[in-house]
């Protein structure tokens, strides 16, 4: 009997630590929840982490700064958490994931979109709901008039425009430009003032050519531009793999004249893939240099953890950017929106990545814009 009762006592301590064992698990979890509910920040992320215009790197560069942020210590002892969303670089899609993120996710403060499209559709509903938007990657005029609670880190796409008109007209002496252009809201706008300003010094715009998004056969235009004459060709192009096929179809046609475009047309991704093809191309580009303190520590980072380069230097910069003008903004003022709001207004000469970020009235982006081209595979200033 007396093994028996013994063993009874055994198996009640054993039973007794179970029960301590699952409370004290209970209560971590709880612990944990009340963590990740209580003491985190809740903002938004839209843009592309699939389809052509994911080769910006948007997401990669907001989701390393956040797991800085939080390996910091988080904003005010607060881990950052971000909600992400796939934009697709697709107007529906973002208008999808914004009404998602302000209706159900609740959040007051959204990075993104990362293009255009996104970007033009998700300002109405973050102006009427009272939401921040800090945009990158966005350059399209409309942007400026969008609304009170809407900036972004870009500055406006047009201002390259007269940059490369005068580059071609003044500097290498071109008579006769060839456009051809994506048909979406950032790469249009930029084409169209290009042939206005090149015109106005009395230059002749042979051909001004559109395709849709997803075209992979350009050889109709490309014929044109060649039976026209022209002396030049400038693309601007939303989506990096279109541009790449444009400047294969230009090589089998046996096009030599000089090449130009936008900076969708020209990310040093595209042009490592085939650097002989980017030989002489120009673009006009905001100032980025890898050597300044910031930008390098932000290579590093991004080398480190994803194996390359950010692939679209400035623009993938311009995304890391804005999670920490966002966060110190945070950091300041707590999850008051209307003084994040004004914050954002108060940016001046911020240190990023991308270079030195001021915003202005409009909520744009400001930055030194300058002319390059490719030598031997790699953009260099073009005196």
């Amino acid at each position: 009997m007396k093994w028996q009762k013994a063993s009874t006592r055994k198996w009640a301590f054993i039973g007794a630590g179970i029960i301590v064992i699952l409370a004290l698990t209970y209560l971590e979890i709880n612990a944990l929840v009340v963590e990740d509910t209580k003491e985190s920040i809740k903002i938004g992320f839209i843009g592309a982490m699939s389809g052509g215009s994911a080769k910006y790197g948007a997401y990669e560069a907001v989701k390393l700064a956040q797991d800085e942020i939080n390996a910091k210590g988080g904003i005010g002892g607060k881990r950052l958490d971000i909600v992400y969303e796939d934009g697709k670089c697709d107007s529906k899609e973002a208008a999808t994931a914004a009404n998602k993120l302000i209706n159900i996710d609740k959040v007051k403060i959204i990075l993104g979109g990362h293009c255009t499209p996104e970007s033009l559709v998700i300002a109405p509903l973050a102006e009427k709901n009272k939401v921040i938007m800090l945009a990158s990657i966005t350059s399209n005029p409309k942007l400026t008039t969008a609304g009170d609670y809407i900036f972004r880190t870009t500055p406006i796409s047009t201002v390259q425009s007269p940059i490369i008109a005068d580059l071609l007209y003044n500097k290498l002496k071109k008579r006769n430009l060839a456009i051809i252009y994506e048909q979406t809201d950032y790469a249009k706008p930029i084409a169209e003032k290009l042939k206005q300003e090149f015109e106005n010094k009395g230059g002749l715009v042979f051909v001004f050519e559109s395709y849709s998004p997803g075209t992979i056969d350009f050889r109709t235009i490309i014929l044109k531009a060649k039976d026209s004459n022209a002396d030049s060709l400038f693309i601007s192009a939303q989506n990096p793999d279109s541009a790449l096929n444009i400047m294969k179809q230009i090589k089998e046609q046996g096009i030599n004249i000089q090449l130009a475009g936008n900076e969708g047309a020209s990310g040093q991704v595209i042009i490592d893939k085939i650097p002989d093809l980017y030989e002489g191309f120009i673009a006009a580009m905001p100032a980025y240099d890898e050597k300044n303190k910031e930008t390098e520590k932000f290579i590093k980072a991004y080398q480190e953890k994803y194996g390359q380069k950010p692939p679209f230097g400035i623009n993938t910069a311009e995304s890391y950017d804005a999670v920490y003008i966002v966060s110190n903004c945070l950091e300041k003022f707590g999850e008051n929106i209307d003084k994040i709001k004004q914050c954002l207004y108060g940016i001046k000469d911020f240190d990023g990545a991308s270079g030195i970020v001021t915003i202005d009235d409009n909520g744009d982006a400001i930055k030194e814009y300058n002319a390059r081209i490719v030598k031997n595979g790699s953009f260099v200033l073009l005196s």
